[in-house]
């Protein structure tokens, strides 16, 4: 779907975390200034949960459960957010959000921090980041 900014993120994509037949994972933004922020995006447009083949759902536990281990082993995450939201845009998606050992901003603050990229500080390089990325592929 050409106006879905999903669709077109898709069509344009360089580089995922990871891809298979039906899923696509990404690094949420810089912005979000949240380390091992993942975004899990199935390939094709879907807008509601009945709209998903048996094949996609089965698929998407099991890939949340490896992205949640692989982001483990890169950082020492306490709690690992699972949220999908799709009213903004409506292709559903999932927000995978970390909560560090020790890190003071957590639940609906840090989902907010992560989602709508609302930062009050910059700790995070965009070179920062791509390391991240490319150590987390190591692990998938």
């Amino acid at each position: 779907m050409t106006s879905c900014p999903i669709c077109q993120k898709h069509q344009d994509l360089n580089e995922s975390i990871y891809e298979d037949q039906d899923w696509i994972v990404t690094h949420g933004p810089v912005g979000s200034q949240v380390l091992g922020y993942l975004y899990i995006e199935p390939k094709r447009h879907v807008e509601n949960w009945s709209e998903f083949t048996d094949q996609e759902l089965t698929a998407a536990g099991p890939l949340i459960k490896k992205l949640e281990a692989a982001v483990k082993k890169e950082l020492p995450v306490d709690r690992m957010y699972v949220v999908t939201i799709s009213e903004a845009v409506r292709h559903i998606h999932f927000h995978l959000i970390p909560r560090l050992h020790d890190q003071e901003e957590k639940g609906l603050p840090l989902i907010q921090q992560a989602t709508q990229q609302k930062s009050d500080h910059v700790l995070i390089s965009e070179q920062e980041m791509n390391q991240f990325k490319n150590n987390l592929k190591k692990h998938i």
